[in-house]
């Protein structure tokens, strides 16, 4: 990634998938690691949560198991919650319940909130895990002046590549409202234009900032993708 450190980056992996990444990795000393977790309704989309959810739950034991603290943090515009911090296991499994037991239908978030919200809520430096879809506009420029952060970006592959579906009753998770249309080819390729302007602009503002990042679907093994970063 553009301004990433080149000690930094998994040039084998790199090569294998032919997109960038870098190696997640926390110091020998004890860090500080904040996993936060970017919920709204459109993870409701397919198999997205269940992923999501697999993310959160590897990369919170991942820290834990190298002895750092771990602050976990839910994030959406209706509720969030942050649990204290803690070094045992069983705060993952606590963390991962309560993200289970909540509604996501008609959930919203806005991106937009995320950095000054962290900002104002942890005064120590730390590093900083964020666990979304972000398709949306973001700034996180804020929070990187002050912390080190690593993006996990979860999509459904239907997104990536989305297909035919002729007519249909499509609902929208986060309004809740419904509408009867035909989802033809102007209509997949103009989804599929707003795609790629989305996630260009979002890799644009994290390479400007130093932030590394990865993109994992939901038809790939989190467990593989993560051990690789």
């Amino acid at each position: 990634m553009l301004g990433e450190d080149a000690r930094k980056i998994d040039w084998k992996s790199t090569a294998k998938t032919g997109e960038p990444h870098v190696k997640l990795f926390f110091e020998e000393r004890e860090v500080n690691v904040v996993l936060c977790a970017l919920m709204s309704g459109s993870l409701l989309f397919r198999d997205k949560r269940e992923q999501f959810l697999e993310i959160c739950s590897l990369l919170g034991y991942r820290a834990l198991k190298m002895s750092n603290q771990l602050t976990p943090i839910m994030l959406s515009d209706d509720q969030n919650f942050i649990l204290q911090p803690s070094k045992k296991l069983r705060s993952i499994d606590h963390f991962i319940h309560k993200l289970s037991d909540i509604d996501l239908y008609k959930c919203t978030l806005d991106l937009k909130n995320i950095s000054p919200i962290l900002h104002s809520r942890l005064k120590k430096r730390s590093f900083i895990v964020l666990v979304g879809d972000f398709l949306g506009d973001i700034d996180l420029s804020l929070l990187a002046s002050r912390h080190e952060l690593f993006v996990v970006i979860v999509r459904e592959r239907f997104e990536e590549s989305p297909e035919i579906l002729g007519d249909g009753e499509f609902t929208d998770p986060q309004s809740g409202e419904s509408a009867e249309f035909y989802f033809g080819k102007s209509a997949r390729d103009a989804y599929a234009k707003r795609y790629k302007e989305n996630d260009q602009k979002l890799y644009k503002h994290l390479n400007t900032h130093n932030i590394s990042y990865i993109k994992i679907l939901t038809d790939e093994d989190a467990f593989l993708r993560l051990s690789n970063v």
